[in-house]
């Protein structure tokens, strides 16, 4: 299954949206799923629920990481 799939598939699931995008890449980066929940599930509606920074967009930051070129 793609990462985009994945991902829809665990909002389906009940995740929020930035658990969803890092739990859809935590193999690749050596991370067990729930553990990736767990990171990313205060940025789930925008930082705390605050509705400014959207969860998939920092669910996408989490997975890229600081200083890692796009490809």
């Amino acid at each position: 299954m793609n990462h985009p799939d994945h991902a829809v598939e665990l909002l389906n699931a009940g995740r929020n949206c930035s658990q969803a995008v890092l739990m859809a890449f935590a193999g690749e980066l050596g991370l067990e799923p729930d553990a990736a929940a767990r990171l990313a599930a205060g940025f789930g509606g925008g930082m705390g629920r605050m509705g400014h920074t959207r969860g998939a967009v920092s669910g996408a930051v989490l997975v890229r990481g600081p200083g890692v070129p796009a490809p």
